[in-house]
């Protein structure tokens, strides 16, 4: 059971884990600059860089057990950015601890993982939110209301990716495409947001999948860095998903998100680039032109809403459970079994309904 949480308190959280380093710093930025929120305690399977990072973002300590830090009644919840391998050993223990938990996608790499870690919350009453931040994206919002509303009429095909730069070493934690701990690829990686997307804002589910995989721009590596899936909702409705690692470092953006949804009375067009400046850089040894986001920071807002729904105790949308995290897991298991039998496979669906 979570320890209550008084009206005047802040909301106390630690982050465990800086192994998947750019969100981890980006939740500490995010962390620091909420009103009611504290980033009270840091703990990481690397000391050194532990301390360090605890020192960067003023945080009072660094704990190096993980077990001593879960079982203070002051910490109310934690940001889990371990390896995805990691997740399932963490999360359970935070639960058992009575701690809420926000944890970074996919939520695991085998289904046994998702679904152990969804029951440890269930049975520990804690909130299990998966980092899905493209849910908090205006647009998407807004396009959820609108198929909602009927705007566009029935929905008869959706076409959606995630592409982004290789996320190579040194620049990228080396475990990121080491097959054993990430799960795999491109694949796992980008194309469980673009799925949740598609779910969260059609409101259908994925019954089958056909997919393509490869290893084309990054011959080097032992995961797939291009993929295609043809995913089929509610058993007539086509969409494509591209989670390939395809953009060049040089390319303005180094990540996209769009979605176009096909009605019978109309179209919805989202375009993550578009929401940017364009700026122009004179003598730049990296890119002389590059598009920066003026966007909303969603990773804040969702950070802001994992305190609000702690504090009132309600589980409310755009929030993604652990329950969507494994429908994408779903979906992307069974890519990975399409590729390797060359044929479509039906999605089986675990646990209860979302």
């Amino acid at each position: 059971m979570a320890p209550d949480i008084h009206a005047d308190d802040p909301v106390r959280v630690a982050i465990l884990s800086y192994a998947h380093q750019g969100h981890a710093i980006g939740y500490s930025h995010g962390l620091n600059r909420l009103d009611g929120v504290e980033l009270a305690a840091i703990w990481d399977e690397e000391p050194d860089r532990g301390r360090s990072y605890a020192k960067r973002f003023g945080v009072p300590e660094f704990i190096p057990d993980l077990d001593t830090l879960l079982v203070r009644d002051d910490i109310h919840a934690v940001v889990v950015t371990s390896p995805t391998d990691a997740h399932r050993e963490i999360v359970t223990a935070a639960a058992q601890a009575g701690k809420h938990v926000l944890c970074e996608k996919p939520l695991a790499h085998r289904l046994e993982d998702a679904q152990a870690m969804i029951a440890a919350c269930d049975t520990a009453d804690v909130q299990l939110h998966v980092a899905f931040v493209l849910r908090f994206f205006p647009m998407v919002q807004r396009a959820k209301h609108a198929i909602a509303s009927g705007e566009i009429g029935e929905i008869y095909a959706m076409a959606g990716g995630n592409r982004g730069i290789p996320p190579l070493a040194p620049a990228y934690p080396a475990w990121i495409t080491d097959k054993e701990r990430a799960g795999g690829g491109a694949l796992i990686d980008h194309s469980v947001h673009v799925t949740d997307a598609m779910r969260f804002i059609s409101g259908l589910e994925a019954t089958r999948v056909y997919a393509e995989i490869g290893t084309l721009f990054n011959p080097e590596l032992n995961v797939d860095d291009m993929a295609i899936l043809l995913v089929t909702f509610d058993d007539d409705i086509a969409a494509s998903v591209d989670p390939s690692w395809s953009i060049p470092i040089t390319n303005p953006f180094h990540y996209d998100f769009f979605l176009r949804i096909l009605g019978s009375e109309g179209v919805i067009e989202l375009d993550e680039t578009k929401q940017s400046l364009q700026v122009t850089r004179v003598g730049s040894d990296d890119r002389s032109l590059v598009l920066e986001s003026f966007a909303p920071d969603v990773e804040l807002d969702m950070l802001r809403h994992f305190e609000r729904c702690i504090r009132s105790g309600d589980f409310t949308p755009p929030a993604a459970s652990g329950l969507d995290g494994l429908r994408t897991l779903e979906i992307a298991l069974a890519a990975y079994e399409s590729a390797t039998q060359h044929q479509p496979v039906p999605i089986v669906q675990t646990l209860g309904s979302v």
